[in-house]
């Protein structure tokens, strides 16, 4: 589990906005996967924060060392906490999030970073709501996982209808974001993210938010904690099937539209069903503007 330059943006962009990271979670203990040209853009964001500082916050950086120096020279973390399954990577928290946490940990942080666990736990909707509960009132959730085009690495790769479903006023959240990252490779973190982009919530649309891409794609997520709220005391619902039960029955219609639609039932079957499916790979993809704005200030 690691921070790509994508994650430390978004937790960068965080502390710039003010968000407190004085005491933070981290989800396994973290690696750090920046690029030469990605630590020179880290550092001449530190210089342009801090124009005071006489230091390199990333001087001495190695390629996969853990992130604990960023976490404290870029967001200000005074106390970390690093929680995993077992100790073996110094772990700091011995806890497996399929089982629920203690009360001691319940409100206990300015800040949780998940940057690829929730996704090999196996009850992810209790380890989703143990991430949530130890999040303070005023405080941040980070989570970055799989969710297209990674079967295989985990147990699961996520929608982005979970996350928008998940993080709501009902359950003491307002999701600020939703990204995603276009990646070369399985390894995410080879070479740097090809595209990103903002997703829209599909209960904004009153459709699915689909996506069929060619390459790996990550999600990541920022949310604030707003009240203390069980989580998940009524279970959410996906947003499309919420908007069919609700609707009111359609009226007849008239006009070129309905004359076209009944023109298309007419054509033989396979012919529809071609046509059917080449409109869908169009709009569940990223070239979809309604469901994908690109993110340019997240690109190289």
């Amino acid at each position: 589990m690691g921070l790509i330059l994508n994650d430390a943006r978004m937790l960068w962009e965080a502390k710039l906005r003010g968000t407190s990271f004085r005491k933070t979670l981290t989800v396994a203990h973290l690696v750090l996967f920046l690029h030469p040209s990605e630590v020179r853009l880290l550092e001449k964001a530190y210089r342009t924060a801090y124009p005071t500082s006489d230091r390199d916050a990333l001087e001495g950086y190695r390629w996969g060392d853990y992130s604990d120096r960023f976490l404290r020279a870029f967001l200000g973390v005074d106390e970390l906490e690093i929680l995993d399954n077992s100790a073996y990577e110094g772990a700091t928290l011995i806890h497996d999030l399929n089982q629920q946490i203690p009360e001691s940990l319940h409100a206990h942080f300015d800040a949780v970073i998940d940057a690829g666990t929730l996704e090999h736990v196996f009850n992810f909707p209790f380890a989703l709501a143990n991430l949530m509960k130890m999040v303070k009132v005023g405080g941040s959730i980070f989570i970055t996982t799989p969710a297209n085009n990674l079967c295989g690495h985990g147990f699961y790769q996520f929608s982005p209808e979970l996350f928008f479903r998940a993080f709501t006023a009902e359950n003491g959240f307002n999701l600020l974001r939703v990204v995603f990252l276009e990646c070369r490779f399985p390894s995410v973190e080879l070479v740097p993210v090809r595209r990103a982009y903002s997703v829209t919530d599909p209960a904004a649309l009153r459709k699915r938010v689909g996506l069929l891409s060619n390459r790996p794609v990550m999600m990541m997520l920022e949310a604030v904690k707003t009240a203390d709220s069980p989580a998940f005391a009524v279970f959410p619902q996906q947003s499309d099937y919420v908007t069919m039960w609700n609707q009111a029955p359609a009226p007849e219609r008239t006009g070129f539209k309905v004359m076209a639609k009944r023109a298309f039932r007419k054509l033989p079957f396979f012919l529809r069903n071609r046509i059917l499916g080449h409109y869908y790979s169009r709009m569940y993809s990223f070239a979809n503007k309604n469901f994908y704005r690109k993110d340019k200030g997240r690109d190289l």
